[in-house]
């Protein structure tokens, strides 16, 4: 088995003083595609800003590394009515966001270089189309290809995605999903996906991380979908 990529061990999540989650153990190999489950309000936020390193652990250990044994680079995708429809932003603007790695807000591209990554991330999403479009006169799903396409100009070892089949059509779902595989595959991405169902993700997920009641459950799929408890929560949605 490949060294983690991230693991967590005796660790407690959470705000200030205030535990969200306690007792998470666990890890994630490179490669995994994860969804991070759970009810509204489960922690499943707390989690992945956790990940991010928004947050700190606030107890036990948190460790993260990536090919080259320093911080992995993160791509982030949050939910697309995070970003702020007043900026007159085009998608090419927001995509390019994503080519400066200190989080400014504005990017320094790098000449031709920068726009030929902004240009090839936007065509590997399908949104070449996009580009000198107002983002805020775009579809949900075309939204998400965007955000997708900026998380990508980050050049991560890990994208991660906040609710990104949230308020979109089955048919964008479905693209949306074989996008993700396609990255997986052919980049050979680590995933982690915020979701509060698994109907339409249960299929590519290798990974299930469970937020409930504070406390997080992670196994693989086939595992914690024939697991009793796990099998009820979801019964709902299998």
């Amino acid at each position: 088995m490949k060294e983690p990529l991230i693991k967590f061990k005796h660790a407690c999540l959470g705000y200030g003083g205030n535990p969200v989650l306690t007792g998470v153990d666990f890890e994630i190999q490179p490669q995994s595609f994860v969804g991070i489950l759970g009810h509204n309000g489960s922690g499943k936020t707390t989690l992945l800003k956790t990940l991010l390193g928004l947050i700190p652990c606030m107890k036990g250990q948190f460790t993260s590394h990536g090919a080259n044994l320093g911080l992995p680079r993160y791509g982030y995708v949050p939910q697309k009515e995070r970003l702020d429809p007043i900026y007159p932003l085009s998608a090419h603007d927001v995509v390019a966001m994503g080519t400066y790695r200190k989080l400014e807000f504005f990017p320094r591209l790098r000449g031709k270089d920068g726009r030929g990554l902004i240009e090839h991330c936007l065509a590997a999403c399908g949104a070449s189309h996009l580009g000198q479009k107002a983002y805020s006169d775009l579809s949900g799903g075309q939204k998400q290809r965007v955000l997708i396409a900026r998380a990508l100009a980050t050049e991560p070892e890990i994208l991660a995605l906040d609710e990104p089949l949230a308020g979109i059509d089955i048919t964008t779902q479905k693209a949306l999903l074989k996008l993700l595989k396609q990255f997986k595959e052919q980049r050979h991405l680590t995933i982690l996906m915020v979701s509060h169902r698994i109907q339409a993700e249960k299929g590519l997920f290798t990974h299930i991380v469970w937020c409930d009641e504070g406390q997080v459950v992670m196994g693989p799929v086939d595992e914690m979908l024939s697991h009793g408890r796990l099998s009820e929560i979801f019964k709902a949605e299998l």
